[in-house]
This record gives C-alpha cells, sequence and structure tokens, in this order.
C-alpha cells in the first residue's frame, strides 16, 4: 500500500511541474515582455527600453535628471515596421532633442548641452522592434 500512494504522489508531482511550466523571464529582461516598457532611473542616467509589437502609443516621463549636460544614446534592434520619434524636452516644452527611428539602428549618440533634459516623449505608430534610449549626465 505504502508504494501505491509513494508512486501516486510522485506522479502528481510530476504532473504539477510540468504542467505549469512557463518560460521564465526575470523583470529585468524586457525582451520576453511585448510591449511593456522598463525603466531604470540612476542619479546619472535614464534608461527606456521596450520590446515591441505593432505598438502604437505616446509614453511621456519625467527623467529626474539634474544636469545641464548630457547625452543621449538610442538603439534600434529587430525592426520591422513603423517608427518611433524620440523628443528630450524641458519642464517648458522647449525640444532639446528629436529623432525619428524607421529602421535598425546600431546607435545614435548626440550630445545635449546648456538646459535640463526634464521630460522624455516617446511616439510610437504601428512600430515592431526593441529600442532602447540612454540619456546619462556627462557632469
Amino acid at each position: 500500500m505504502n508504494f501505491k500512494k509513494i508512486k501516486i504522489f510522485l506522479f502528481s508531482l510530476l504532473l504539477i511541474f510540468f504542467s505549469c511550466r512557463e518560460e521564465i523571464i526575470s523583470p529585468d529582461n524586457p525582451t520576453g515582455n511585448i510591449n511593456e516598457p522598463f525603466l531604470t532611473r540612476t542619479g546619472n542616467s535614464y534608461i527606456f527600453s521596450i520590446n515591441a509589437s505593432n505598438i502604437t502609443a505616446t509614453i511621456s516621463d519625467n527623467t529626474f535628471l539634474n544636469t545641464v549636460k548630457s547625452n543621449i544614446y538610442s538603439i534600434i534592434a529587430d525592426y520591422s515596421s513603423g517608427y518611433v520619434e524620440v523628443e528630450v524636452k524641458t519642464s517648458r516644452n522647449s525640444v532639446l532633442y528629436s529623432e525619428v527611428f524607421e529602421n535598425d539602428t546600431r546607435g545614435t549618440l548626440k550630445s545635449i548641452n546648456g538646459s535640463q533634459p526634464e521630460i522624455i516623449v516617446m511616439n510610437f505608430q504601428n512600430f515592431t522592434g526593441k529600442l532602447k534610449v540612454t540619456l546619462s549626465s556627462t557632469q
């Protein structure tokens, strides 16, 4: 009788383990989370990344950077459709940086000097691809 209970218990454990198994994606890995932006803020940088699939949305966020000298670095990978416009603005909506991406980009690096980059806006139009934008202080 004990042997039968052990077999049933082991079979139940195996059934539960294999039936509930999903691909596990860590929360800080945006490559598996479709259309869910991932943000990282430190005292000196703001990083936005998204694995997008046919997304049409405008995302506006505060950078919380306290600097008047910064760099913006943008990368597009696995692009297949649409476009994304990235803008960096002051608190008074003065545009400090604006660029439209419509294809894979190994990386663009631009300097922003003389004004505080407080707001970042990403305007996605039917965009499919992986976007990563890093805004960092150079002071």
